[in-house]
């Protein structure tokens, strides 16, 4: 297995849900804690990439984003930049159901490549994937230049899309607006 570090992104606006989404309730507890009890499985360093000084209390480091309003793009240019580990298995807060054995596979996937991201039915996730230091300068251009699509920004990248179309989708469910709360 690679040598890895875990960033989960919880830096959104959220204007959806109103409400900062990790730290919002989803049965009984903020749902980055569903991402955190099932990365911890994994037995590797985890910071939280947030610009809410609240995600402090759930023990790992939170960093704040490099550059203000730039999307997640600019959350996973930070994520690389404070990570210590070439390749960095990197989550959005808001997939809560996600899996450690989905995330070990990924992880099996990535080596060789800068980019390795899961592909579910016909739909690309970017905020489920593994990226490497590699990739810094290369986004930092692409935020500078106001090129925020993750997608859009991999695509000279040696990348990799992997078939996870075995796992469950419920792996996939993003929670993006509070009629998502539900099953």
């Amino acid at each position: 297995m690679l040598d890895f570090g875990i960033s989960i992104l919880a830096g959104g606006k959220s204007s959806r849900m109103g409400e900062d989404k990790g730290l919002m309730s989803l049965f009984g507890k903020p749902m980055v804690e569903y991402v955190l009890e099932e990365t911890k499985k994994l037995q590797k360093p985890i910071q939280i990439i947030a610009n809410n000084s609240n995600y402090k209390q759930f023990k790992c480091p939170v960093r704040k984003d490099k550059f203000d309003d730039k999307g997640p793009l600019a959350g996973i240019y930070t994520a690389l930049s404070h990570s210590t580990h070439d390749y960095n298995l990197i989550l959005s807060c808001d997939v809560p159901y996600v899996k450690m054995e989905l995330l070990e596979f990924l992880l099996s996937k990535a080596e060789g490549y800068e980019v390795t991201l899961a592909k579910k039915d016909e739909r690309i996730h970017p905020l489920i994937g593994v990226y490497r230091k590699s990739l810094i300068p290369h986004f930092e251009n692409e935020i500078n230049s106001d090129r925020l699509k993750i997608l859009d920004a991999i695509q000279n990248c040696v990348g990799q899309i992997v078939d996870v179309n075995d796992f469950d989708i419920l792996n996939f469910k993003n929670i993006n607006s509070k009629s998502d709360l539900s099953i």
